[in-house]
């Protein structure tokens, strides 16, 4: 039952943490946009390398879109960390059905469905 409650406190602190993070990241891109004027955006497709390393790192739409980014990747890493606890505790349907779940979510991102 101390693994249970483990989980379940690493799996709350890590969504916590996320929505905090990308929160912070989306107000300090706010801050920025308000502080430069630089409303510009990226026309196009965005690629995870433009919104890590695009030039320059500070604009406000680069904050911003890590901040969705890492909003949008909480969840993956809940469905990571809810699996490899699954395989822990050898319950190996969950773990299957939570593999499953961030195969089918990879490949919609991937082709960019939905």
């Amino acid at each position: 039952m101390d693994r249970v409650r483990f989980l379940e406190l690493l799996v709350s602190r890590l969504l916590r943490t996320g929505v905090m993070v990308s929160g912070l990241l989306m107000v300090m891109g706010l801050g920025l946009l308000w502080a430069t004027g630089d409303a510009s955006c990226p026309s196009g497709v965005l690629s995870v390398g433009w919104v890590l390393f695009g030039d320059p790192f500070l604009e406000p739409s680069h904050v911003l879109f890590l901040g969705f980014f890492i909003l949008i990747g909480t969840p993956l890493l809940r469905i990571v960390a809810s699996a490899t606890a699954h395989l822990v505790e050898r319950d190996l349907v969950f773990a299957l059905l939570n593999v499953s779940v961030l195969l089918i979510l990879v490949v919609s991102f991937v082709l960019g469905v939905g």
